[in-house]
């Protein structure tokens, strides 16, 4: 390994290491190594600016601002209070009804955080009228609007099939996400199970603060303008028919129909960009650049060949899918993982027959680690919590996560251990 590829391994490092420990975007954090990293070994900047993954910052851009319009409409509210109504007086359903809704959303393309945030203030107002059900229903919408992300309409889908393309390699993008939805469904099953008996044993009895009630009943009740909220649909499905049907681009076609429903009712446009995950864009962005960077000077090469030395492509796959887990447990951006660990993934197993179940059993566990609190949707479930239960409801949402952690990888690799990694 040469002096320049070293120093980047230790760049990518100390990023990992301030993003966890100080809390900052990983996305500044590579633009600063990508800096550092110019400096010392001077390539062209077009090596450096054609490592940046414009078209994944226009998805996750458009897709937010096409949401925007559902959001300002008074839209989703429609659909989702509309959803609940359904559900009547059968609370075991409220969980799957919000998996549902945060899948739904997940699937065409919000950003993960962005249906959490919608969802759990309703979610802590309707679980109000069933003692006992909030975690298990705060999960149902955190694991449907997380774990449904590997859709390639959405930006950790998309991510992932961008470092496919990268690599030379490809997998079936919506059977990864129908994995996912099987998974992920599965694994909320059983924790829906077992949160039942805990709740019946007192240990899992936490309901949502008063304010956030009053919050949830604010946002249950939100106005609809009905020809925009009607529109704002319309533009929605014509969206999912020209990806799905005509294979146009997800984010300029997201961009279009944001920007034909602004020309046409004007809503503030403040209230649009503020919807925008900037974070994640920011992240994103920065990252691949860097990571492209690492590409061109020959750094992931030497690291796949040092691991290659191991043999076994079993040890590498649990490897990977170990650490992928892991990482997702102590920093707060799955997104982010595996923007670092799939490109290894790919360098590795880019030429396996396999390739599908590998990406599977690597890439849809970091789905199931959303209830970890170090991440957004965890907190804000945990902060939502009667104070009083709040240190109760961290280490259940602890624990549930790390055990996760421990079983989900193992049991997916055996697939693409069983068939011949």
């Amino acid at each position: 390994m040469t002096t320049p590829q070293l120093i980047s391994l230790i760049l990518l490092v100390l990023i990992l290491v301030g993003a966890v420990w100080k809390k900052i975007n990983i996305g500044i954090l590579s633009l600063l190594a990508t800096f550092v990293l110019f400096v010392i070994v001077s390539p062209s900047p077009e090596v450096v600016y054609n490592s940046f993954p414009a078209n994944l910052v226009v998805l996750i851009i458009g897709v937010s601002l096409m949401f925007s319009h559902l959001e300002l409409s008074g839209a989703i509210h429609w659909i989702i209070n509309g959803a609940f109504r359904i559900v009547g007086e059968r609370k075991w359903l409220i969980p799957w009804v919000g998996f549902a809704l945060g899948g739904f959303l997940s699937t065409v393309g919000v950003f993960g955080t962005g249906p959490v945030a919608i969802l759990v203030p309703i979610i802590a107002f309707i679980s109000v009228k069933y003692p006992g059900t909030y975690l298990i229903n705060a999960l149902g919408v955190i694991m449907g609007s997380i774990g449904l992300g590997m859709s390639p309409l959405n930006p950790t889908g998309a991510t992932i099939s961008h470092l496919a393309d990268n690599a030379g390699a490809s997998y079936p993008e919506w059977s990864l996400w129908a994995v996912a939805v099987i998974v992920t469904a599965v694994a909320l099953a059983a924790l829906q199970i077992m949160f039942a008996r805990l709740a019946k044993s007192g240990k899992a009895l936490a309901e949502p603060k008063a304010s956030e009630v009053k919050g949830g009943e604010e946002s249950s009740s939100a106005s609809v303008s009905t020809a925009y909220a009607v529109s704002s649909i319309i533009g929605l499905l014509l969206f999912v028919l020209c990806v799905i049907a005509f294979g146009l681009d997800v984010g300029l076609t997201s961009m279009a129909v944001a920007a034909v429903l602004q020309l046409i009712f004007h809503p503030a446009q403040k209230d649009m960009l503020s919807r925008v995950p900037w974070g994640a864009t920011l992240l994103i962005g920065g990252l691949l650049t860097y990571l492209g960077l690492l590409e061109s000077i020959g750094t992931i090469d030497s690291i796949q060949s040092s691991m290659s030395a191991v043999g076994s492509g079993a040890v590498l796959l649990l490897v990977l899918a170990y650490l992928t887990a892991v990482l997702c447990n102590v920093e707060s951006s799955a997104l982010g993982v595996l923007s670092l660990t799939m490109p290894l993934a790919f360098g590795f197993f880019g030429d396996s027959p396999e390739i599908f179940w590998i990406v599977a059993a690597i890439a849809v566990p970091s789905g199931l680690m959303v209830m970890n609190p170090i991440h957004i949707a965890g907190t804000l479930v945990i902060a939502n919590a009667q104070e009083d239960r709040q240190n109760n409801v961290f280490r259940i949402f602890l624990t549930t996560s790390l055990c996760l952690t421990a079983v989900a990888p193992g049991l997916l690799s055996i697939i693409p251990m069983t068939l011949g990694v």
